[in-house]
């Protein structure tokens, strides 16, 4: 398995893990919940996996393929989610003149962090299944 290959899969833990404990949480707490994604944090470790070692290659002109596309798939995903979640969702949930509570706000960045991460990772494991 390659260096990527196991950064994606600490990558998916990590949002898994993160969104099952605020989804676990959230009956509990409400909105305090999602203090749970301070979780996410973990996701700084992924350089870990890049070590080299003497005389290693950890990652090839391949991975960097496959990261690019995985990576342009992510934004992708991102902005067609933001432009429908802010043309679409908004205006039903806010109503046409409706203020949007900051704490949407602030939690939408992280929110999109994920789903960004989240992509870009299974993009990256899909591509690298597919040889």
């Amino acid at each position: 398995m390659s260096a990527t290959q196991k950064h994606a899969w600490f990558n998916i833990a990590v949002i898994g893990g993160t969104l099952l404990l605020v989804a676990c949480l959230y009956p509990f707490l409400g909105w305090s919940a999602n203090g749970a994604l301070g979780l996410a944090g973990l996701l700084g470790l992924g350089p870990v996996f890049y070590r080299k070692s003497a005389s290693e290659v950890v990652t090839d002109e391949r991975d960097i393929l496959i990261q690019r596309r995985a990576t342009l798939l992510g934004y992708t995903a991102f902005w067609l989610v933001f432009v429908l979640v802010a043309a679409l969702l908004s205006p039903l949930v806010y109503g046409q003149e409706g203020n949007i509570p900051v704490i949407v706000v602030q939690l939408s960045v992280f929110y999109a962090m994920v789903l960004f991460v989240g992509v870009t990772s299974l993009a990256t494991l899909i591509q690298n299944a597919r040889g």
